[in-house]
């Protein structure tokens, strides 16, 4: 293990849980709702936290390997690399997007986009799009997909429960949230 790296403790787990269960039930997340500036800046911040989750989970023995609807082309292997790789590119977007508004030159980022429901067709900027789920809210990092429900909700359901059961109970008092 890196020794700069840290495992959480119990109330960093659950601060850290507590962020993203809010950012996960926030209405831009809902179908109704217009991608924004908001959406694009709470979808990277989600990321970055899933991808810190999963990590924690992996460094404590369980890592979160579902592959439903991963798409392994070759660099995937499950969604805890998803999200990594994901959070890689959003992280790399952030930082040309501050690099191009303190310079005049231009950056080429990372094209982030998102459908909700059952499709298939391409973006305004010509990457090609498709989800089967009418259901779904798909989010699309260059060429990679990600499923909000499908993918995010799930991968922080597994790493939650794994590692909230790591942390036992108080004696004879509730389970922290």
């Amino acid at each position: 293990m890196n020794p700069s790296i840290q495992l959480w403790t119990k109330s960093q787990l659950s601060s850290n849980l507590n962020k993203i269960e809010q950012y996960l039930h926030n209405a831009c997340f809902k179908r109704q709702a217009s991608f924004s500036t908001l959406t694009q800046s709470l979808f990277i911040e989600l990321i970055r936290l899933e991808n810190e989750l999963l990590h924690q989970s992996e460094l404590t023995g369980k890592r979160i390997e579902f592959l439903d609807e991963v798409g392994t082309n070759g660099r995937i292997e499950d969604i805890t690399s998803l999200i990594h790789n994901m959070s890689q590119s959003v992280h790399d977007f952030d930082k040309n997007a501050e690099m191009a508004s303190s310079k005049e030159e231009k950056i080429i980022t990372p094209h982030i986009n998102h459908f909700y429901g059952a499709g298939v067709g391409y973006f305004a900027n010509g990457l090609f799009f498709t989800c089967d789920h009418e259901d779904e809210l798909a989010f699309f990092v260059d060429r990679n997909r990600i499923f909000f429900y499908r993918h995010m909700v799930r991968a922080y359901e597994e790493a939650k429960g794994y590692l909230q059961s790591l942390f036992p109970e108080e004696a004879g008092g509730p389970r922290d949230k």
